[in-house]
């Protein structure tokens, strides 16, 4: 015969065999609740650990690919002087339109894209990107229809996207190209700098070396400088 006490004591043949009590039962069940509870908050805890990681290793791959890519099409600039080219129209000029919030220029694309040669190429803000386009090369001084040139989005999503332009002599970033009172043999900015807002988590701007295509014009010197 068995006897279950008030006491949680077990009356099993005469003998008293200690048991567990309601009490007892509810106090181990909220020990449980607040071991999983933690155990919960740790494994939430690395996940996010883990995801802020490969963001960063992600970003920092995009910001190393971004990089790579402007110094190649930048670092290949044509100046080659076109009738009735350039932003002014004027004859003879370079096809090279800088401001502050873009900057279009004839480079040569990279082969490992599928397009290498010479190509009309811009670099912008597009909504929440930064797109640089680009179409072949016709030998027109000057080319606008950027909506339907071939695309590749460098980064996203972005806020904001700023440009600058390094002034050989002075030494000074300018907020657009050329500048007033240029000296005549100077005709790319030693140096463009792109700073790409918004970015999580946030990259340095990039400084781009600006070296003219000898090939594009046998009297031109590498660097900044022209005929």
């Amino acid at each position: 015969m068995t006897l279950r006490c008030s006491y949680g004591l077990t009356v099993r043949n005469g003998r008293q065999v200690a048991g567990f009590t309601l009490v007892e039962v509810l106090i181990a069940l909220a020990l449980l609740s607040l071991l999983m509870l933690g155990l919960t908050g740790a494994m939430r805890a690395m996940s996010q650990t883990s995801e802020s990681i490969e963001r960063r290793i992600d970003s920092s791959d995009r910001l190393r690919v971004t990089g790579a890519l402007l110094n190649s099409v930048l670092g290949s600039a044509s100046v080659r002087r076109l009738p009735g080219g350039g932003s002014t129209g004027t004859a003879q000029a370079i096809f090279f339109e800088a401001t502050p919030n873009s900057l279009a220029w004839i480079g040569v694309m990279p082969a490992r894209y599928g397009v290498g040669g010479r190509h009309y190429m811009r670099l912008a803000l597009e909504g929440s990107q930064v797109v640089l386009r680009y179409a072949p090369w016709t030998g027109a001084p000057v080319f606008s229809a950027w909506g339907s040139a071939s695309a590749q989005v460098l980064a996203e999503p972005v806020t904001g996207f700023d440009l600058r332009y390094l002034e050989p002599d002075t030494l000074q970033w300018l907020p657009a190209w050329p500048p007033q009172n240029l000296r005549p043999n100077i005709v790319l900015p030693s140096a463009v700098e792109a700073t790409i807002h918004g970015v999580d988590p946030p990259w340095p701007p990039l400084v781009t070396s600006m070296r003219g295509l000898a090939a594009t014009d046998p009297s031109v010197m590498r660097g900044s400088w022209g005929p």
